[in-house]
């Protein structure tokens, strides 16, 4: 496969869909192929990004209003995208990222219940204009999900898993609903088969978009 030009891929997801999985799957891949590809997180992906991660997801972090974590994530989505995502892509690279802007608009909008039309005006000035060539939902049942995960003894569910199963169920619905406003860039997989048929899936919607 020759080296295309830089191409922004995001997966999105409840909690326990499978990104972490599928991006280093689809990670490797492009890097078997001699695809320069880098593979990245949100919240997260930088030094500050990863400081705001911590915030958000410690458990006990209660008293976080729903304005303030919209605007967290938004905080560590703008540096991601200004110290790696833009510049990579500019440089040719494939980057492979675990959410975006469609998680906002579904946890906090869908989900948490604060204004969609908002959400996307706060996302547009932090994204200045970058955005994905492809974005596929990893769609399961949240039941599914959160069984899936079984955590360690000892471990914990972090701030947002916390939230419960109703709450994912309505992130899932917006999900859902996101994928109908453009067909052609967000994709949906069924993510409730074994990995191994969603990555085959992946890289065929893939191919569509890198040749």
């Amino acid at each position: 496969m020759a080296d295309p030009a830089g191409k922004f891929i995001v997966l999105e997801g409840v909690d326990g869909s499978g990104k972490s999985t599928q991006a280093y799957l689809l990670s490797k891949y492009l890097a078997e192929q001699k695809v320069r590809v880098l593979p990245t997180r949100e919240p997260g992906g930088t030094t500050l990004g990863e400081r705001i991660r911590e915030i958000l997801l410690e458990p006990g972090q209660d008293l976080i209003s729903a304005q303030c974590e919209l605007l967290l994530y938004m905080a560590s989505r703008a540096q991601h995208v200004s110290e790696v995502i833009k510049p990579s892509l500019e440089k040719g690279y494939i980057v492979v990222c675990e959410r975006y802007l469609l998680s906002s608009i579904a946890y906090q909008g869908y989900a948490g219940g604060l204004s969609k039309e908002d959400i996307r005006k706060i996302g547009e000035f932090a994204v200045m204009g970058t955005l994905p060539d492809l974005t596929i939902i990893l769609d399961v049942e949240p039941s599914v999900a959160t069984a899936r995960e079984k955590l360690p003894a000892g471990a914990g569910y972090d701030r947002i898993e916390k939230k419960g199963i109703q709450f994912q169920e309505r992130v899932r619905a917006g999900f859902l609903e996101l994928a109908k406003t453009d067909p052609e860039k967000i994709k949906v997989v069924d993510a409730s088969r074994p990995a191994k048929a969603v990555h085959t899936e992946i890289r065929k919607l893939l191919a569509g978009v890198i040749g």
